[in-house]
């Protein structure tokens, strides 16, 4: 039978492995070479080497070896790439290249600066971006501004997944995992045989369904009663794809991917507390102890309010004894911890993709021609609900628990002003603040979030070819709604039960032409490549704010429509110089930029585009006949208007704002090496450096008159990127043996210390304050695999693998959160130690 495109490509999708980076062992040619790689960067396939943009490929072999199932699992794994998972929300990252960071993944109003695509289908949000993907074959990072090809929303760089395509013969590959902490694993991937005959009838088509699953127990007891223990995995993903290969030019691909998550989060442990007061003298847990003193007096009246010594006493004691256990565990990963209510997540996500392609071949001035269209369709739900914090404020049977400390503040306040100067036990407003407990509760923090999500996308291409110029051409379409209820509460029951709803959308379409001309320089080896994209959109927002009652007042209700337009032209320019065969090099500038839009979880709040202009140099090379690989990359990019995402709690809830911080000018820099000294081993090491901060930042102000303000340039710092990133591997084949080849792979990723955000501040009595950073420590993580594989059994081969995962059980946060005039400092911490099992068929 004659199978045309699917086996086509086959060579090339075996030679795809890690550019430049110690991702795991490639295929080595004759000797001990380095094979060739191949990307799909510039919508064309073609070396990695010869491609002037910096580059990392992951293959399949390099995916499995890191574990990668996700954009999360990239974070840190890659030289110049980090980020943070949002608190609370699960399947929701956050990803920063080179030191731009995206913000607040959670926030449905935020679009990436890292550009994520799934088979060359862009993905509008960061809601729901880090759910498993089934199947995947590799994995491409470009880093840098990638506004020509890849459009808006590309200001950091590009991630591209990209998953298996049907193979037209009979195939089957699973693996089951399992591991401590209850982890369980499966994984199954069918290939089925071709039917039908390009040129023939309706022509050939071809299938193949993949399916994986991921679940695990929590890795933190949950101590409050019925409480599901914190940081537990369960996820699905699966995956459908069908070729059809009409004739040997015309073929259709189609592509539906399923993905959904069920999950309790991680532990969000308070490891301090912020001061009362803006000058930062004023203790919580002293004020506290104050009011106890001054609560005791006052239930020693005769005819006191009976709730003071029954209900207000012990609550206050149980509070001053969890915020004291609190700053006595400090930071540092806990092993249990508490919640009123316990932070669950819940997403589904699907993903359709047709992609249509007719190789028309040579049409003269045009030169070699190919034409593909990308429609696609994607749509995702998501439902978050619980503590941000690990207080339990729950209302016991006596009626009381560990209260916020605001609410004692606020019921000293009353009594005082009461029993001071009425002379009255009670009255109108500690009633106010009763019946709120009561109703409410007392607690810190609670999510309450559903989230609705659709886009849509076409994408068309003119991909072609002449003697000394090659080009894309195309034109791109898109349009998404969102959809954004959130009743969140906060210091309850003082802020009441607010909603915050929203509906927003965006429609989108651009055109961008790029081409790289050979004009016969210095025998060819310069090459010009010119780039260009236009884009226009249109953003609309309507806010949806309910009534809502306080103890103390009533809130109106609030509804206004916005809408907006913009437009950008980026582009880049590259000459590419080819020193010799194995040795090139190029100069790179590019501008990207990021769309401007309304903050939902603001009201009425607007944000401007921002925009980076980059200057790069790099460097490509093999030396030691192809077996010792060196790249490397310097860079320099003004970054304007730039949006930074900051949680705020000046209206005594905890949202994300997005403002323009101003500006900022940074470089840095990357190298990459890989190297195979002796047959059988590939060595590794990436290095990569980010400097600078911010030049311009706008102050923070107070509300009194007249107005103080306190500098914000002089106290920003660069968020969730940390200065240095290294990581080594080495990829060793131990033994071959009858029964099978023994191999294992180890890896060492270290990146030092970084601040969450960009400033915590707030205003409190009026005055500006700028909070400190918590500050995110340095970390280490050793992963290895151990693997006998090779082993026959009937038509296919069999492997054993044993795996582990931060081996030295390295104790780091991965993000925390300031909450302001809240008073609480919170961290989540990463996975301790793992380790398990695995067995995998593959025929």
């Amino acid at each position: 039978m004659h199978h045309a495109r699917p086996f086509r490509h086959a060579p090339l999708a075996l030679a795809i492995s890690l550019l430049s980076a110690p991702a795991a062992m490639p295929t080595l040619a004759q000797g001990f070479a380095l094979e060739e790689v191949v990307v799909t960067a510039q919508k064309r396939e073609e070396s990695s080497q010869d491609t002037p943009i910096s580059i990392t490929a992951l293959s399949e072999n390099a995916v499995e070896n890191r574990g990668i199932a996700n954009s999360e699992d990239l974070i840190g794994e890659l030289p110049g790439l980090s980020g943070y998972t949002a608190p609370g929300s699960r399947g929701a990252s956050s990803l920063a290249m080179r030191g731009v960071s995206a913000g607040n993944p959670a926030n449905l109003s935020l679009d990436p600066s890292v550009a994520m695509y799934m088979d060359g289908v862009y993905v509008g949000k960061l809601v729901g971006s880090a759910m498993d993907v089934a199947e995947i074959e590799r994995i491409e990072v470009l880093r840098g501004p990638q506004g020509t090809l890849y459009g808006r929303n590309s200001t950091a760089g590009a991630v591209n997944f990209i998953t298996k395509k049907p193979t037209g013969e009979l195939g089957l590959r699973a693996s089951a995992k399992a591991g401590n902490y209850n982890f369980r694993e499966f994984k199954t991937n069918l290939d089925l045989p071709a039917f039908g005959a390009v040129g023939e009838g309706l022509g050939e088509f071809a299938l193949n369904f993949g399916y994986q699953t991921r679940l695990r127990d929590g890795f933190y007891e949950n101590d409050s009663p019925g409480g599901e223990d914190f940081d537990d995995l369960d996820r699905q993903a699966w995956r459908a794809a069908v070729s059809w290969n009409i004739t040997d030019s015309v073929y259709v691909d189609y592509i539906y991917d399923h993905s959904e998550l069920d999950e309790i989060g991680a532990l969000q442990q308070v490891v301090g507390l912020t001061p009362l007061d803006a000058a930062g003298n004023v203790s919580r847990l002293q004020a506290m102890q104050g009011v106890l003193l001054a609560a005791q007096g006052w239930a020693a009246n005769p005819g006191a309010d009976s709730r003071i010594s029954e209900r207000w006493i012990p609550s206050l004691q149980q509070s001053i004894a969890a915020y004291q256990n609190a700053l006595d565990r400090g930071e540092g990963r806990a092993d249990d911890g508490l919640a009123d209510f316990a932070p669950a997540s819940k997403n589904d996500v699907d993903g359709h993709a047709l992609t249509a392609t007719w190789e028309a071949g040579d049409l003269g001035f045009f030169g070699d021609v190919t034409f593909k269209s990308i429609t696609a369709y994607r749509e995702l739900e998501t439902s978050v609900f619980g503590d941000l914090e690990d207080i339990d404020s729950r209302v016991d049977g006596n009626g009381t628990g560990a209260w916020s400390d605001l609410v004692h503040l606020t019921l000293a306040q009353i009594y005082g002003a009461e029993i001071g100067f009425t002379g009255a036990p009670s009255g109108v407003f500690a009633g106010r603040l009763w019946n709120g407990i009561d109703e409410i509760g007392a607690f810190h923090s609670k999510q309450d979030t559903t989230t609705g999500y659709e886009q849509f996308s076409e994408e068309l291409q003119m991909v072609g070819s002449t003697e000394r110029m090659e080009y894309v051409l195309g034109l791109y379409y898109f349009e998404d709604e969102g959809e954004y209820r959130r009743n969140a509460i906060f210091a309850a029951p003082l802020n009441g039960a607010g909603s915050q709803y929203y509906d927003n959308a965006t429609e989108a379409w651009a055109s961008f032409a790029q081409t790289t001309w050979t004009p016969g320089w210095l025998e060819d080896h310069i090459a010009l490549t010119f780039g260009i994209r236009y884009t226009e959109e249109d953003k609309s927002i309507d806010y949806d704010y309910g009534a809502y009652d306080t103890p103390f007042s009533s809130v109106p209700a609030q509804a206004i429509s916005r809408d907006e337009s913009f437009s950008n032209v980026s582009g880049n320019f590259t000459l590419a110089y080819q020193v010799t065969d194995d040795f090139n090099t190029f100069l790179r500038y590019a501008t990207g930029y990021r769309s401007g839009g309304f903050n939902g979880e603001v009201y009425d709040n607007a944000y401007d585009e921002e925009t980076i202009e980059q200057y790069e140099i790099g460097f490509k090379t093999d030396w030691w006949d192809k077996r010792l690989r060196v790249n490397g990359s310097l860079y320099a990019y003004t970054y304007e208007d730039l949006q930074v995402s900051q949680i705020k709690t000046d209206s005594g809830a905890a949202t994300s704002q997005i403002t323009n911080a101003g500006e900022t000018e940074r470089w840095g820099g990357e190298l990459e090496m890989m190297v195979s000294p002796l047959e059988d081993l590939v060595l590794g090491l990436t290095y990569s450096y980010v400097d600078g901060d911010f030049e311009k930042f706008p102050d923070v102000c107070g509300t009194n008159v007249p107005t103080t303000c306190l500098s914000g340039v002089d106290n920003a710092q660069r968020g969730a990127s940390p200065d240095h990133q290294v990581s080594v591997s080495a990829d060793y084949l131990f033994a071959r043996t009858g029964f099978g080849d023994i191999t294992g792979y180890i890896q060492a990723n270290w990146q030092s210390d970084w601040v969450e955000t960009a400033l915590w501040s707030g205003v409190v009595g009026g005055d500006p304050v700028i909070y400190d950073h918590l500050g995110m420590d340095e970390r280490t993580i050793v992963n290895a695999r151990l693997n006998l594989e090779g082993i026959p059994l009937g038509d296919g081969n069999l492997r054993f693998t044993l795996w582990g995962r931060n081996l030295t059980d390295d104790d780091y946060p991965t993000f925390g959160i300031n909450l302001g005039s809240l008073g609480l400092l919170t961290e989540q911490y990463g996975a301790p130690r793992t380790y398990g099992l695995e067995v995998t068929y593959d025929y």
